[in-house]
């Protein structure tokens, strides 16, 4: 009897090492990063830039492979993570389009079935109008929609992560508009160009590339863009509005808070350094750092701005 108990506590003391030693032994194979859109594309960017500094300044011991996996607005490759076992070799890099396509049922999943690790940016957009439009700020263009609502339409991309700010715009100013769908934000300025809509929202790349073609209204942010700070935002003109497209990774629901901890510090790293700054300066983005308990509470409270209004998203005109 004695023998017995003694090979079983043998046994468990095994069993309970052997998972010690994995759980510090992580990560020992390749991460895979789902990015769920073209290449080419600002999600894609970023995900390069920073599996570049992960792999040139060795901030993990394993490779660190980005994979493509397009389709259905973010919806392909979001279903892979779902369906990928929670222990930190398959993650995703995705913005609020994750939030757009649960908030309106369009997928049968929510950002609760996921866990945040870490954002890495913020880029806010902007109200933009063409430079020939006769409004200045936000009160005229309202209240020109509010005299000839049948001459104003809002280029977008309908049900996208920024149709939900366009509402909260119409909402917050008593007014309604109907959106023009034409897609991503380089269609929505060609739109804008040709006379086909009056308004669109921008990123803040198209403050310099679309400059002379396009006029600002306001920032939907906290604050005002530093390379244009005459351009107030939406809440000093009397709108609580804000639309920033926030970068964020994800990992599956359950994966254990030390493997989160390790991709994060990972992640952390390689965003701080110059190579990935300078990139996300070019492309109109900002550092943002948001991890733990912050990030997990900032994606609740989002999350709820969209569905607050994913009816009337659904039921926005469209001409």
């Amino acid at each position: 009897m004695k023998r017995l108990t003694i090979i079983l506590m043998t046994s468990l003391a095994l069993s309970s090492t052997s998972v010690s030693y994995a759980a510090d032994d992580y990560p020992s194979s390749p991460i895979k990063l789902i990015v769920p859109f073209g290449a080419g594309g600002g999600t894609d960017g970023l995900a390069r830039a920073i599996q570049r500094t992960i792999e040139q300044d060795d901030l993990l011991p394993v490779p660190f492979v980005v994979v493509n996996a397009d389709g259905a607005a973010g919806a392909v490759g979001t279903r892979q993570l779902l369906a990928s076992d929670p222990d930190g070799y398959t993650i995703l890099q995705i913005h609020q389009e994750m939030f757009a396509a649960s908030a309106i049922g369009r997928v049968d999943y929510t950002p609760a079935d996921f866990e945040p690790i870490i954002q890495v940016s913020e880029a806010c957009m902007f109200v933009a109008v063409s430079e020939d439009s006769p409004y200045t700020n936000l009160d005229e263009m309202f209240s020109g929609i509010n005299e000839a609502p049948d001459s104003f339409r809002q280029a977008d991309d309908i049900g996208g992560a920024t149709h939900f700010p366009s509402v909260q715009l119409m909402k917050a100013a008593d007014v309604q508009w109907p959106v023009v769908p034409v897609g991503a934000t380089s269609a929505r300025f060609s739109s804008l160009q040709g006379g086909f809509t009056n308004m669109a929202l921008l990123s803040p790349l198209w403050l310099e590339r679309a400059a002379g073609k396009v006029r600002p209204l306001a920032v939907l942010g906290d604050e005002r863009y530093d390379s244009a700070p005459d351009v107030p935002t939406a809440a000093e003109q009397g709108y609580d509005v804000t639309a920033c497209l926030n970068r964020r990774y994800w990992a599956p629901s359950g994966t254990p808070q030390e493997t989160i901890d390790v991709l994060a510090d990972a992640i952390e790293a390689a965003a701080n350094t110059d190579e990935v700054k300078e990139y996300l300066a070019e492309s109109g983005e900002t550092l943002k750092i948001v991890r733990g308990e912050e990030l997990r509470t900032l994606v609740d409270e989002e999350y709820a701005t969209f569905v607050e209004v994913a009816d009337v998203v659904k039921g926005t005109p469209t001409n």
